[in-house]
């Protein structure tokens, strides 16, 4: 066979082929590999930075106060005096903490069983998260989290759950934290993300493949069209949670445009 002939042999099996995939991709739509990657299903809210030692000055009685020896803001040690009532009794600080503030002033009288001057520690913190019954069956003690604070979004904070409770009308979940960024206070709030599942390996599909449960394939060159159990990740994926889609298949996108048009063009 001549030289010539053979090239042009060549020229007509490349066309052929050509039409042969544009047949295909025009029948059956775009063609993907499933993707191989870590996914985390996480519980989001908002928590309140709470502080487990706290103190209250109150009295049993009306009392006149004569002197009160803190400010505002200012950081006492375990017995440093805060108030004296017109009895000459001293109140002291029951531990180092922070005074956060004060109700009454000297001279004034303070009434039966209202705080006076409330003591708060800066240093042991923890969060508080309030959750609905639907996200809070799936919150256990022992579960990752991760804490973000506004204006600290690159600074991102660890924590554990340590216990899950109801409060009154609540459901609540206290995070303990090794360590919170420089500044944090009680009563800041910050995003909260409770780890409830995670996988290193997760297959993923696109989410547009998946129709009524349903995904087209290819599979040992074969078009196939199988049911799949899938979970929606984010806006484009959704993982595969049963065997019926393998690494190996190529997912078939549909081209639901095609249709449309060919049914504006009758």
């Amino acid at each position: 066979m001549s030289r010539r002939k053979l090239i042009i042999l060549a020229v007509c099996a490349a066309v052929i082929f050509i039409m042969i995939i544009s047949l295909f991709y025009n029948n059956s739509g775009t063609v993907v590999r499933p993707r191989i990657a870590p996914v985390v299903e996480a519980v989001y809210a908002l928590g309140t930075v709470k502080t487990d030692r706290w103190y209250n000055t109150r009295f049993g009685m009306n009392t006149v106060i004569r002197k009160i020896y803190v400010v505002e803001g200012q950081y006492v040690a375990t017995g440093d005096p805060l108030l004296m009532t017109d009895s000459g009794m001293v109140f002291g600080a029951p531990f180092s903490g922070t005074v956060t503030s004060i109700a009454y002033r000297e001279h004034e009288m303070a009434p039966t069983g209202q705080s006076v001057i409330s003591l708060s520690s800066l240093k042991e913190l923890y969060v508080r998260v309030s959750l609905d019954q639907e996200s809070i069956v799936r919150v256990v003690k022992g579960q990752k989290v991760e804490l973000s604070f506004e204006n600290l979004r690159d600074e991102k904070v660890r924590g554990v759950v340590e216990s899950v409770y109801p409060s009154g009308d609540e459901f609540l979940v206290r995070v303990g934290v090794p360590l919170f960024p420089e500044g944090v206070l009680p009563e800041m709030t910050c995003d909260v993300a409770i780890e409830i599942r995670g996988k290193d390996r997760a297959l993923l599909i696109p989410l547009t493949a998946v129709k009524n449960g349903r995904v087209t394939l290819m599979r040992k060159g074969r078009e196939i069209t199988v049911p799949v159990s899938s979970r929606r990740i984010d806006e484009k994926w959704t993982e595969v949670l049963d065997n019926s889609v393998r690494e190996s298949d190529r997912i078939i996108l549909q081209q639901e445009q095609s249709g449309k048009k060919r049914k504006s063009e009758q």
